[in-house]
């Protein structure tokens, strides 16, 4: 006898009329380029050197225009204490004047003279470690300084080359002609010189034109008052 299935029950809680859902498909990865590691390092390496480069060249051109900025901030300020001392003396004769500016500028510079005896190597010392910094990979830096400070310079910057990372090569040279407090640093490309000649020098003019004008503008201002004079008369 053959075996017998159950039937299905009704399905009444189905609604065959509803559509199906649609399949979702979730959409592709997107593939993430590679290079190989080495590539990778090589390229990193060129940008950073170019980067680097990039960086020098700036600290250089910043470097040098601090030092024009600070040395004509140094007269324009010598300048203007000048012109102070000669408000003061306003009313004094112009010979007067004349002496007493020539007095201040001859106090400052023996003063500077005096600090310069006492440390002769501070200015130096203080350009060169902002030198060495952004120049620490240059091939070469020449140091120019008077004769007698040069193993004092050296025994002081050894250890600011370590400090700064410089890795060319430092030469300091000894000149005859080079004022004790005054230097000049030259690399591949460029250089710096410091030279209290010179200026005193710039100093030294800036007061006589200064002096030129003043007393062009008290002259002027005499035959003004000799005009109105006639006038009313």
């Amino acid at each position: 006898m053959g075996s017998m299935t159950n039937p299905s029950k009704f399905l009444f809680n189905i609604d065959f009329s509803e559509p199906e859902e649609p399949e979702v498909v979730a959409p592709p990865e997107p593939v993430i380029p590679m290079i190989p590691v080495a590539e990778h390092e090589q390229l990193l390496a060129k940008a950073k050197e170019l980067a680097f480069e990039e960086g020098r060249v700036k600290a250089l051109q910043d470097l040098q225009t601090k030092q024009e900025t600070l040395l004509t901030a140094e007269v324009a300020r010598l300048v203007d204490v000048v012109a102070d001392v000669v408000k003061t003396l306003d009313g004094h004769q112009e010979a007067q004047e004349k002496d007493a500016i020539s007095l201040a500028f001859l106090v400052a510079r023996r003063l500077c003279a005096h600090l310069i005896a006492r440390q002769p190597l501070a200015e130096t010392v203080a350009l060169v470690s902002e030198c060495l910094g952004p120049l620490r990979r240059a091939p070469h830096l020449v140091i120019r300084i008077a004769e007698k400070d040069v193993d004092a310079l050296k025994a002081q910057v050894d250890p600011i080359i370590h400090e700064k990372g410089f890795e060319g090569r430092l030469v300091i040279l000894g000149e005859p002609d080079i004022g004790r407090g005054d230097c000049h640093i030259e690399w591949a490309d460029g250089g710096i010189k410091r030279d209290r000649k010179a200026l005193e020098g710039e100093i030294d003019t800036s007061i006589r034109a200064y002096l030129k004008a003043r007393s062009g503008a008290k002259q002027t201002g005499k035959s003004d008052t000799s005009a109105e004079k006639d006038t009313d008369v």
